[in-house]
């Protein structure tokens, strides 16, 4: 289970990236919306990114699910795609002649001093490959991986072979759940952004 953390206070009009943003106050709604959509089997590895609002979001995952929180494994890697110098800066206040060239090429071409894309894929690619692919081999039981809507687009287009520029025409809602199966080397995606 990929789950998209929860609604931020901030909004969509500023750029946060990888700083540590509050939440709004709609979590406990979008938390128990949640929570009720996942199985009622104990998951058997729970992924988050360690930014705040997933972390909350993957403390309160692992107490519904009586799962030892010292069992909840935080990775950097799976943090959302680091915008450098224009963290928490308005998308209006973003110069033109710095964010369209980003907006024409984001694969490629990164913020000042943050990441591209390319670079998302690779680190998240590396998570995935260390840390998923032997669980399904193994075939453990669910997993379940707070993280972000940057994350997740990447690991949709690992799965799918999508075109990375193609990874925002991807609709994910704040509090969304994406549901895949894997043995390790095919992918069945049984729902996105639900």
């Amino acid at each position: 289970y990929l789950i998209r953390h929860t609604e931020v206070a901030v909004g969509r009009t500023v750029s946060y990236g990888q700083s540590d943003v509050e939440l709004a106050t709609n979590y406990p709604e979008q938390r128990d919306r949640i929570l009720a959509q996942l199985p009622t089997d104990k998951p058997a590895h729970l992924f988050s990114s360690p930014l705040n609002r997933c972390r909350l979001l993957a403390n309160d995952l692992a107490t519904n699910a009586e799962v030892d929180l010292q069992s909840v494994q935080f990775d950097d890697r799976i943090k959302e795609l680091s915008f450098g110098d224009w963290e928490m800066t308005p998308w209006a206040d973003i110069p033109r002649s710095s964010l369209d060239p980003w907006m024409d090429d984001f694969v490629n071409v990164g913020p000042p001093n943050g990441e591209t894309f390319q670079e998302l894929f690779e680190r998240v690619g590396a998570f995935w490959q260390e840390k998923l692919v032997p669980l399904a081999v193994q075939n453990t039981g669910p997993v379940y991986i707070i993280t972000h809507g940057g994350v997740i687009r990447a690991l949709l287009c690992l799965f799918l072979d999508l075109s990375l520029q193609n990874a925002y025409r991807v609709h994910l809602d704040y509090g969304s759940l994406t549901k895949l199966l894997t043995n390790g080397q095919q992918y069945t995606i049984q729902y996105v952004n639900r």
